[in-house]
């Protein structure tokens, strides 16, 4: 395989530090079927995988497309992907500024990026330009609260946990990205999940005393979540993952 480089930040560094064990929990995280569902691949396309990590959606899709292009900002993680994704193509690269020309790709997937993006509407726009008109592009993330002050107890919290975290990102704020840089949201899917604080921390490699605090000093407000509720030795978390599925016109 081949891979080309550019990039640096601190997710890099978190995720270069916690590749392997993210990768583990990684695989259990996107259902096959929203993916396939919503991305309707085709041996015609040509797809890119923006944040691709261990290479967990570029797997899925691999099989079923004409060519796979994986970029993230961690060596470590394309190393994972490059075992993963026999025919991928990886590359070190930051999405604010893919090294890609417009109009390469039919079909763009990222998957729980964006909250680690410092301008995520730019972001966007490079999907945008990279995206031939009528290609697709699968978003997904975790969708903050629409009220600024349970966002804000979100954002506080996961900091703790992941310093490379920057802000959760409320469904509005989303689609305006996606309509301001001309892409037309064809579906949109949840997700919602109970998460143990322990497996949450593990997988960051963070103090689960400091996370626990965390909560526990934004109890009244469920931390952000749907829902949080101690239970046993620790707290569980009822979070809400978004598929937005948009064409770019």
């Amino acid at each position: 395989m081949t891979r080309e480089r550019a990039g640096d930040g601190s997710a890099a560094r978190q995720f270069g530090r916690m590749a392997n064990v993210y990768a583990e929990a990684e695989d259990r995280r996107y259902p096959e079927d929203f993916i396939l569902g919503l991305c309707d691949p085709d041996e015609d396309d040509l797809h890119l995988d923006v944040g691709t990590g261990p290479g967990t959606i570029a797997g899925i899709l691999a099989p079923l497309v004409g060519g796979v292009v994986g970029t993230d900002v961690s060596p470590e993680m394309l190393d994972l992907f490059e075992t993963r994704t026999p025919g991928g193509r990886s590359v070190l690269a930051d999405a604010h500024r893919l090294p890609f020309n417009e109009g390469s790709f039919t079909l763009v997937t990222c998957g729980s990026v964006f909250h680690h993006l410092e301008d995520p509407a730019s972001a966007v726009d490079e999907v945008a330009r990279v995206l031939r008109p009528g290609g697709r592009f699968l978003l997904i993330d975790m969708a903050g609260p629409e009220n600024p002050g349970r966002r804000e107890a979100r954002d506080e919290v996961e900091r703790v946990r992941d310093p490379s975290h920057v802000h959760i990102l409320a469904p509005s704020r989303v689609h305006a990205f996606l309509e301001a840089a001309g892409f037309e949201i064809k579906a949109e899917e949840r997700q919602v999940e109970d998460k143990r604080d322990e497996d949450w921390a593990r997988v960051a490699g963070a103090d689960l005393e400091k996370v626990r605090e965390a909560l526990r000093l934004r109890q009244k407000v469920a931390a952000g979540f749907l829902a949080l509720r101690w239970e046993g030795d620790g707290f569980i978390m009822r979070r809400e993952r978004a598929y937005y599925l948009a064409v770019r016109l």
